[in-house]
């Protein structure tokens, strides 16, 4: 029996649809040729069958478009889907004279027996639009866009994923800090870009129970919160871009949104027949959302992170002010035919009309559009490119910081040993 039939056919779908667990076989192992002329075409064959599936909900959706409306759901606050389509198409804007500002940063650790050293670097790009496609570029802090680094160790014994945290605490933080002195230094920037969310996380540091990450954690919380307020007062367009992400946030909501719309036999009885809440598992948001979407279309916005206001309510922590009066929303844009659409976050007051949320989202779009859409198979906005670029880590780079630093420790008679890992002799 096939996938589709055990969709379609099956009198118990709950209980007879294919499982991502493999059976137990009795052997721990099996032969390469057992492997090649039977497991993997199996595998394939379910993968074949899988796709079938996912195309005919495709379909299912584009039939019955016009009654996936949630217009008399937008204003439930449980009901997260805050537009009554779920997709739209967006016009590219003239963006000449516009400054768009993106900001990206790296790091590498050393690792060592009894001591790790961390090397992080942040690079913010300025881009002043002469023509769509035209732009003068400048870099910050440094002309050429290299020298703002930070160098630490970690001499503590302490566990990798402690060390990771703080590193990444730092990381962030720089960026955010970074911005925070482009916007006292700039009075133009229109738009700026973040590679990533643009919502301090994790969010469940904030019960950090080792101190040093509390206090490193509500630094940058107090970093992020003038960010926000920076570019609420400058009228600048904060976004977040995303690019890969294995969520399923709006593919579960859509989900949900159908069941409340009641499917029955005589309006949307496609989605019982192919057992659509099944279905949707398979999906990640990306994938659902690059079948769904052409070039330069946009999903609905949906509500995100809303993790942030179950911690703030609860009062916990009352030493960090109230830093997030926001409402932050997501959606997926494709900018190019060939590449999986963008996840972009935006944030808006918390007391807005979805309608202005709406709004915001349609001139977010319509200027990632024209410096998005340059590569018909990568389309994040170039200024993000560029920032990426910049702040990756050379191997030269780490070369020079690293000798520089063990050569200080060798004069010292100090001769740091690699994890064994590093130094197997086969």
């Amino acid at each position: 029996m096939t996938i589709r039939e055990k969709f379609y056919n099956s009198e118990d779908r709950n209980s007879h649809l294919f499982s991502n667990k493999k059976e137990i076989k009795n052997t721990l192992g099996l032969t390469k040729e057992q492997i090649l002329l039977k497991d993997l075409k199996t595998i394939a064959t379910e993968y074949l069958e899988l796709e079938k599936l996912k195309n005919s909900f495709i379909n299912i959706i584009a039939k019955n478009f016009d009654d996936l409306n949630f217009s008399d759901l937008i204003d439930f606050p449980k009901f997260h889907i805050k537009e009554e389509s779920i997709k739209k198409k967006v016009k590219s804007a003239n963006i000449r004279g516009l400054n768009v500002i993106s900001v990206d940063g790296s790091s590498v650790t050393k690792k060592f027996v009894n001591v790790d050293f961390s090397f992080l670097k942040a690079i913010a790009v300025k881009y002043y639009f002469q023509k769509n496609h035209a732009a003068t570029i400048a870099y910050y802090p440094d002309v050429n866009g290299f020298n703002n680094y930070l160098v630490q160790g970690n001499i503590f014994n302490q566990d990798e994923t402690t060390v990771e945290t703080k590193i990444s605490i730092d990381m962030n933080f720089m960026e955010i800090n970074l911005l925070n002195n482009m916007i006292n230094k700039y009075s133009d920037i229109d738009m700026i870009i973040i590679d990533g969310s643009i919502v301090i996380m994790p969010i469940n540091l904030v019960f950090s129970k080792d101190p040093e990450i509390s206090i490193k954690y509500d630094k940058l919380l107090r970093e992020y919160h003038k960010l926000y307020l920076n570019c609420k007062e400058n009228g600048i367009l904060l976004i977040g871009s995303i690019k890969d992400t294995r969520t399923s946030a709006l593919s579960h909501l859509l989900r949900d949104s159908i069941q409340l719309l009641k499917p029955n036999h005589s309006k949307l009885s496609d989605f019982i027949k192919i057992n659509y809440r099944k279905v949707i598992e398979y999906f990640s948001d990306l994938d659902l959302f690059n079948r769904i979407l052409k070039k330069s279309e946009r999903s609905c916005i949906f509500n995100c992170k809303r993790e942030i206001d179950k911690i703030r309510d609860t009062g916990i922590k009352k030493e960090i002010p109230y830093y997030f009066p926001l409402s932050f929303y997501a959606f997926y844009l494709k900018t190019a035919r060939y590449d999986t659409p963008c996840r972009i976050e935006f944030f808006m007051d918390e007391k807005h009309l979805f309608k202005k949320a709406s709004e915001k989202a349609d001139l977010i779009t319509s200027i990632l559009l024209p410096i998005s859409s340059l590569n018909e198979h990568y389309g994040l906005p170039i200024p993000q490119i560029e920032a990426h670029r910049r702040a990756v880590f050379k191997p030269a780079e780490i070369d020079i910081l690293f000798n520089n630093l063990t050569r200080t420790l060798n004069t010292h008679g100090i001769t740091l040993l690699e994890k064994r890992r590093n130094r197997r002799p086969f």
